[in-house]
């Protein structure tokens, strides 16, 4: 979970993700940029409003390290770990990372050691609350088996993928590459 009920994102196309988690879970009180805009804050009691002071910026950041972090990439890569250094670009230095993958309802992680994150490939950036519980419905796997699980999910997904492409193919009608889409 992630710790005092804030979480931040770098990119406003992460908008619907943020809604994802703030819709699926209640314990987010407000949700940030690292230029200090705020995109959702649920209604505090007066007490606690006065907490909300925000200082924009990577320097929001500086709070944040030697604490536990998840982090989720913009190639949709999730890696967990101790944050240990930022920069002014939000360049991010992790130590004891694990890079954890979904499966359907198993997941799997995989020991990366310090890993180093350049700003602009990350997506959302929350503090993990080690003193909460986890009553999660996930089954931690082997390595091996969420890999083998991975690949064929991947392979289910490029068939499809494939099929629709054709359809639309037969149809006159054309898809940009995923390479262009990138781009801006």
């Amino acid at each position: 979970m992630f710790k005092n009920g804030s979480l931040r994102c770098l990119d406003i196309k992460t908008l619907p993700l943020l809604h994802f988690f703030t819709e699926k879970t209640s314990f987010f009180k407000n949700i940030h940029d690292l230029r200090g805009r705020t995109y959702f804050q649920t209604e505090l009691p007066a007490k606690e409003r006065h907490k909300m002071n925000y200082v924009p910026g990577t320097t929001s950041l500086i709070d944040d390290i030697d604490k536990k972090h998840l982090v989720l990439l913009r190639d949709g890569r999730t890696l967990i770990g101790y944050l240990r250094s930022i920069d002014q670009f939000a360049n991010l230095v992790f130590h004891q990372t694990v890079e954890r993958i979904h499966v359907g309802k198993k997941f799997g992680d995989i020991p990366r050691g310090i890993f180093i994150v350049r700003g602009e490939n990350v997506v959302l950036l929350g503090e993990i609350d080690v003193d909460k519980a986890c009553d999660t419905v996930l089954q931690q796997v082997s390595i091996e088996e969420i890999l083998e699980e991975q690949r064929l999910q991947q392979q289910a997904k490029q068939e499809t993928e494939k099929v629709k492409k054709q359809v639309l193919k037969d149809r006159g009608l054309s898809v940009p590459k995923a390479d262009n889409l990138d781009e801006y």
